[in-house]
């Protein structure tokens, strides 16, 4: 190969792997958070130049899975705040769910990466003052930046329980039944009104038969 085209395809080289810096960062944590939620760390704000609302964060790490056998601490998560006064806790990340308390990210034990992204207004105080972690059972590996990358789509909701079928009416007998029928198709009506109808037809009905028995 002629040194013109080795120092082409070295020029294409540099040229990648300058593209790959720009649309991707990564900073190594490398910390345990362990479980008295008295170890942090920390990423300084430079970290999270070149970043946009829209860039995917990655945040790599590994599960204590022992914990699942210690009553009370059989729990994992990862608490991402602002490297700032009083440490104020980032509750608004775009892809992960909070847990119930609302104040830090749960994950499991078989999980080993944290991907979302962070609105505009946090991620510029964070790229000023930094992002601090604490946590229960994980070790923090590293936390990467992509500009090039978009967030999975989220788990499709549980599909809902069939509905119960309407409970049979009870059974109707005699003048009753056919009144109730009456009522039914385009007449707006309850059928109570038939119902009512139909037992003084009946009423009528028996005092000519008293009569009739009188003057015979």
């Amino acid at each position: 190969m002629k040194l013109r085209n080795v120092l082409a395809v070295a020029a294409a080289s540099a040229a990648a792997v300058s593209m790959l810096a720009v649309s991707a960062s990564a900073y190594d944590i490398d910390k345990d958070l362990k479980t008295g939620w008295s170890v942090s760390a920390t990423v300084p704000g430079v970290e999270f130049e070149g970043a946009t609302p829209d860039s995917v964060f990655t945040i790599t790490f590994t599960a204590d899975a022992s914990l699942a056998d210690k009553s009370g601490h059989d729990y994992w998560c990862i608490k991402p705040m602002i490297n700032d006064t009083g440490w104020p806790f980032i509750d608004t990340l775009v892809g992960p769910a909070l847990s119930d308390g609302k104040d830090s990210y749960p994950v499991q034990p078989d999980q080993t990466e944290l991907k979302f992204t962070i609105p505009a207004e946090e991620l510029e105080h964070i790229q000023t003052a930094g992002m601090a972690f604490m946590g229960h059972g994980v070790t923090l590996g590293s936390i990467t930046f992509s500009n090039d990358e978009t967030l999975p789509a989220p788990a499709e909701d549980a599909a809902p329980a069939e509905e119960a079928a309407p409970a049979e009416e009870p059974a109707q007998t005699g003048d009753v039944a056919a009144a109730s029928d009456s009522s039914k198709g385009d007449n707006p009506s309850t059928g109570v009104e038939d119902i009512a109808g139909a037992a003084v037809a009946m009423l009528a009905s028996a005092g000519l038969m008293a009569v009739s028995r009188k003057r015979s």
